[in-house]
């Protein structure tokens, strides 16, 4: 109800305090659209995780650090979307806040690979603070249409809530509470934000989304209570889209921290919305890539991760075998490359009138 009421009042606010996006070349909607909305359950999650650790009803280190941490990042992010930091300071803070919040939370656990086992606590802290810097800034990256990203930790918060339950056969972990808690504050935003949104989430939302999801992970890593191939699935759709439309960006030498309309998700939902004619078809693009990514974690990802929850030894080949259609599809929509997926048709009749240019030149 917190997250409902301050999402309203936000929406209200918006034009007030400059919060409102207009639509440029680079963006996926076509009206000025309020934003800056995930500082609803930005303040009622943290309001929360505060209330039940001051008072004792639930413990660990994870929530000092995500009190913290997400407070600074959150407050990063809200400036940017009032101000447009420039990257090096946004990126500079970004690694600063992780790193110190990665090392609050350290020792971290060994990596294993088959056998091998990389135990250095100054590697592994680093490659962890490298990870969760590219996870940050990937939920940034993917809250391009509405109801994307919201959805998405939606259902990675209930995905791993599941499975901690399933490895532990109750509900008493800190972590699950903390899932659950900030499910719930995203369900009062997504009111608003599911197609057609009538307003986003912002930096302030995607980055702290992104910075207490990882955290969350490194403290159920920790514990035991989830290895690493389980975070390597569940959000695959992210992972998957985001890595591989940045490597084609950076091959094709493009500046790759600049907005852009070239991921899979960002070039389906275009390629839904040309096929369809009325006003909405828009809205019903974006909802049908948002229900699209919701189906392949439920009927796809979430049981290959309880495979390589109950099966660790064959993690890496569920992660391969989780990603490898992912992988094919975003290569398929072109993820990464400018420009719409072009039909069938209009493929064929390119084709015919590039050999007809051709005969009459001849």
């Amino acid at each position: 109800m917190v997250s409902l009421i301050c999402t309203g009042v936000i929406l209200k606010l918006a034009p007030l305090l400059g919060l409102v996006k207009l639509p440029t070349s680079r963006c996926s909607h076509v009206t000025p659209t309020p934003r800056g909305g995930g500082l609803s359950f930005v303040v009622s999650s943290l309001v929360t995780f505060s209330i039940l650790y001051f008072s004792g009803l639930i413990s660990g280190t994870v929530i000092p650090v995500i009190l913290a941490g997400g407070t600074l990042i959150a407050a990063l992010g809200f400036w940017d979307d009032l101000y447009n930091v420039p990257i090096r300071y946004r990126l500079g803070a970004q690694a600063a806040i992780i790193a110190a919040s990665v090392y609050a939370l350290s020792p971290l656990p060994a990596l294993e690979f088959w056998g091998f086992k990389l135990d250095a606590s100054w590697l592994t802290w680093g490659i962890a603070t490298f990870a969760l810097i590219w996870w940050l800034n990937l939920f940034n990256f993917m809250d391009g249409i509405d109801g994307m990203a919201g959805g998405e930790a939606t259902s990675i918060l209930v995905a791993v809530t599941l499975l901690i339950s399933l490895k532990t056969a109750s509900f008493e972990t800190a972590d699950q509470t903390l899932m659950l808690l900030l499910a719930v504050s995203l369900l009062g935003f997504m009111t608003f934000n599911w197609p057609p949104a009538k307003i986003f989430m912002g930096d302030v939302g995607s980055t702290y989304l992104g910075f207490t999801l990882g955290m969350l992970a490194l403290s159920s890593l920790s514990s035991g209570l989830l290895n690493l191939w389980v975070w390597l699935i569940i959000p695959a759709v992210f992972w998957v889209d985001a890595t591989f439309t940045l490597l084609r960006r950076m091959i094709r030498r493009d500046c790759w921290y600049q907005a852009h309309q070239s991921h899979a998700y960002q070039r389906l939902s275009r390629f839904l919305e040309a096929t369809q004619t009325g006003n909405p078809a828009r809205h019903r693009a974006h909802r049908k890539v948002s229900l699209g990514t919701l189906c392949i974690n439920l009927v796809w990802l979430f049981p290959l991760s309880v495979v390589a929850l109950y099966w660790p030894a064959w993690g890496l080949l569920t992660v391969v075998a989780a990603w490898t259609p992912l992988v094919l599809l975003a290569a398929s929509c072109g993820a990464g490359k400018p420009g719409n997926i072009e039909q069938r048709d209009q493929k064929r009749s390119n084709n015919v009138e590039y050999q007809e240019g051709v005969s009459l030149e001849v």
